[in-house]
């Protein structure tokens, strides 16, 4: 039942990314995100002519959040398994990832409170707009705290077969890196660092989602693995007949 419990966390997780891929890049038309250095007219001019379009894909994107709930707890329990049930690490880990799950509603709701009275100042529009896109990729710490906690998880698990491949830690280790740069939108209005760069948001999506899916499948394989090497108890009349008393007699059996 703990396995199936936990590939249900695990599938439930990973739906965040395709709800959230919906709403966010396809309803509300947010990728490629609008430039930082757009007038304060033109921000409102979008939140006026795509109100309809930001409030519903927004609002999808919120819903998905809530399913960050069940990749973080599978997670958890990973790390349990492999450092121990009393691991402050997957309490530090499990702390990171409900963070996370506020960093992505919160801007959300300020995109929403934008679209909400979009003919308000233009300037006031604008601000929402950058109190959304500005802690929306430059909060990155929870994320990299989850990456750097497995990947020192990962290296520490000595045993013969371990729950999780070491390559993974690396990959942990990559996508931290790679999500540190989403840190530097607070300092430039262009270029690879701002909340539309390459660097700021592209390459940290890459590395989010490409270390998401990974620990997914990583995941579900483990648990597979786990559930696989449960031992199966064996009957009385499967098990082999027990070696003689020593000093007893052999049994002898007459015609």
């Amino acid at each position: 039942m703990t396995e199936r419990q936990q590939r249900i966390c695990i599938w439930a997780g990973i739906g965040f990314a395709p709800i959230f891929l919906v709403g966010f890049a396809i309803v509300a038309g947010f990728i490629p995100p609008p430039s930082p250095s757009l007038p304060a007219q033109q921000v409102q001019r979008m939140f006026i002519d795509q109100r309809d379009r930001i409030r519903v894909g927004i609002w999808i994107a919120s819903a998905a959040a809530p399913l960050l709930a069940f990749f973080v707890a599978a997670l958890t329990h990973q790390i349990r398994r492999i450092s121990g049930p009393d691991s402050p690490l997957a309490i530090a880990q499990l702390i990171a990832g409900s963070c996370l799950i506020l960093e992505f509603l919160f801007p959300q709701f300020a995109w929403q409170t934008a679209a909400y009275r979009a003919e308000r100042s233009a300037e006031i529009v604008q601000t929402l707009n950058d109190l959304a896109w500005l802690p929306y990729v430059g909060i990155v710490g929870t994320a990299m705290a989850q990456m750097l906690i497995v990947a020192f998880v990962v290296f520490r698990d000595n045993r013969e077969q371990p729950l999780l491949p070491r390559w993974s830690a690396y990959l942990s280790i990559w996508s931290a890196l790679a999500v540190a740069f989403g840190s530097l939108v607070v300092f430039t209005h262009s270029g690879p660092f701002a909340w539309n760069g390459v660097l700021a948001w592209y390459l940290l999506c890459v590395a989010f989602f490409t270390w998401m899916v990974s620990m997914t499948w990583l995941m579900l394989r483990a648990s597979r693995r786990f559930e696989a090497t449960q031992a199966t108890p064996i009957s009385a009349s499967d098990r082999p007949a027990p070696d003689p008393t020593p000093g007893s007699a052999p049994d002898r059996t007459t015609a």
